[in-house]
C-alpha cells in the first residue's frame, strides 16, 4: 500500500492569548522566536524503513501571517530536500486548490476547504493524500519524534482488512513521553473533583497494556494514526468540535461502520513544548466541545439506528457526555474560580457580589449549549457533501504541492 506521512505545523505571531477569531492550537510555534520542532521531526522520519512520501502543511492561526510562515516553513524544510520524498501545502496553495475545485465544478465543497481549526486541518491531511493517490494517509504532529524504524510498517500490517465482517479503515497509535510511558501528567487542582481528565485518560489508557495487539478503544491520537482511502472516502473529521477531533472521528467511523482499532505495538514520542494557556483556556474549550459532541452523537445515533453512548466509552471520554455533563460544567467551573481567583474572592462584602463573581460559568455553558444546537446537524449535511464530491472527483485535481 502507498502511505503518505502528513504533519500539519502551526504557527502564530505571538504567545499570548489569541485573538477574537483566530484559531485555538495547543502548541503553535511562534514566529520570530528560534525554537521550533518541525525540524527534528523531519529528521526522526530520515531513518525510517519503507517507501513513503512526507506531506507537511504549514497552517497560521490567522491568514494574516500566511506570507511570514510560508518564508519560515521554506527556510526549515529546504535541509530535508535531499533526505525525503517531501512535498508542503502552503496558504497561498490553499487560495489556489479553493479555486481549481469551484473551476472544475466543485463550488459548494470548495467553501468548505479551510485551514482554520483542528478539524479542518485534518481534513486537508485526509484530502491531499487522497487526491495524491495514496491507500493510507499517516497523521502525525510537528512535535513529536519517530523512534522506531518499523514505524510506518506496523499499521500497514492491519488497515485495509476485514475483522469481524467489518473493514478495517483506522488504525490508532498512542503517545509515549519521556520518562514515564504511556501516562498523562496528573496534576493536583481543586477542579479535579469533579474535572480530571488527565487521571481519566490515564485509566482508557490501560487497554494499551492488553496481550492482544489490536483492540476496540474508546480513543485516538491525531498525532499517531492511520487512516485508509476507503474511509477517507465516506468520513470527514467535524470542523465544528473545538477539540478531541481526532477521537471523535473514530467513535464516527464506527457509527458509519468501519473498524477502528488501537494498535498496542505502535507508538510515537511525544514531546511537546509546555502549553501556553492555562485551566480555563482549555476547559472553555472543552465545554464547547463535550456538549456540542453529546448533541451530535445522540443524532448520528438516531439517524444511523446505532449504539455508540454506552459504557464502552467509559471512562474516557464517557465520563464528559451523559445527561449530567452541565451540572459537572457548571460545578467545574465554580471550583476553578475559587481556584484561580480566590484572593479577588477575598475581597466581597456580601453573597450577592460572590454570585457575581461565579455567572461567568453560567454564561459559559449557556453560550456552549446555544453553539451545539445551532450546529448539531451541520456535520451530517457536511459528511455527505464531502463523500458525494470524493466519490466524484476520483482523484482528478491538480494539486499545488510545493516539492
Amino acid at each position: 500500500m502507498k502511505a503518505a506521512i502528513v504533519i500539519p505545523t502551526y504557527w502564530t505571531d505571538r504567545a499570548e492569548k489569541p485573538r477574537p477569531g483566530e484559531a485555538v492550537y495547543d502548541h503553535p510555534t511562534v514566529l520570530g522566536e528560534s525554537f521550533e520542532t518541525l525540524s527534528r521531526c523531519l529528521e526522526s522520519l530520515v531513518k525510517l524503513k519503507g517507501e513513503f512520501e512526507v506531506l507537511v502543511l504549514a497552517v497560521p492561526t490567522r491568514m494574516s501571517l500566511a506570507g511570514k510562515v510560508e518564508k519560515r516553513v521554506k527556510e526549515i524544510v529546504k535541509p530535508f530536500r535531499g533526505k525525503l520524498n517531501l512535498k508542503v501545502f502552503y496558504p497561498s496553495g490553499l487560495r489556489r486548490l479553493k479555486r481549481k475545485l469551484a473551476e472544475e465544478g466543485f463550488a459548494g465543497f470548495s467553501s468548505c476547504v479551510s485551514m482554520h481549526g483542528y478539524g479542518n486541518v485534518r481534513n486537508l491531511c485526509l484530502l491531499l493524500p487522497y487526491l495524491s493517490g495514496f491507500d493510507v494517509a499517516v497523521l502525525l504532529d510537528d512535535d513529536e519524534l519517530v523512534i522506531d524504524r518499523d514505524f510506518l510498517e506496523k499499521p500497514l500490517e492491519s488497515i485495509g482488512r476485514k475483522r469481524k465482517g467489518r473493514f478495517v479503515g483506522g488504525i490508532a497509535g498512542y503517545y509515549v513521553y519521556r520518562g514515564r510511558g504511556y501516562r498523562l501528567k496528573e496534576a493536583e487542582a481543586v477542579w479535579n473533583l469533579t474535572w480530571n481528565k488527565a487521571a481519566l485518560m490515564n485509566e482508557a489508557f490501560k487497554v494499551i497494556e492488553s496481550r492482544r495487539r489490536l483492540n476496540p478503544a474508546s480513543f485516538a491520537f491525531g498525532g499517531c494514526m492511520a487512516i485508509h482511502r476507503k474511509l477517507t472516502e465516506k468520513l470527514p473529521f467535524d470542523p465544528w468540535i473545538t477539540r478531541g477531533e481526532d477521537i471523535d472521528y473514530l467513535l464516527c467511523a464506527r457509527l458509519y461502520g468501519f473498524e477502528f482499532l488501537l494498535d498496542n505495538q505502535w507508538s510515537i514520542l511525544h514531546d511537546p513544548p509546555p502549553k501556553r494557556r492555562g485551566f480555563w483556556g482549555e476547559f472553555e474549550q472543552d465545554v464547547y466541545r463535550f456538549l456540542y459532541q453529546r448533541e451530535k452523537l445522540r443524532l448520528l445515533e438516531k439517524k444511523l439506528e446505532k449504539r455508540i453512548l454506552d459504557e464502552r466509552l467509559d471512562p474516557f471520554p464517557g465520563y464528559f457526555l451523559k445527561d449530567d455533563l452541565e451540572g459537572k460544567i457548571l460545578v467545574t467551573g465554580i471550583l476553578a474560580v475559587l481556584g484561580l481567583k480566590r484572593e479577588e474572592l477575598f475581597h466581597a462584602k456580601s453573597l450577592s457580589q460572590l454570585v457575581k463573581a461565579f455567572r461567568e460559568v453560567e454564561v459559559l455553558l449557556r453560550k456552549a449549549e446555544k453553539y451545539a444546537f445551532e450546529n448539531v446537524g451541520r456535520y451530517l449535511g457536511f459528511q455527505r457533501l464531502w463523500a458525494e464530491t470524493l466519490r466524484e472527483m476520483k482523484g482528478e485535481i491538480e494539486l499545488p504541492l510545493e516539492e
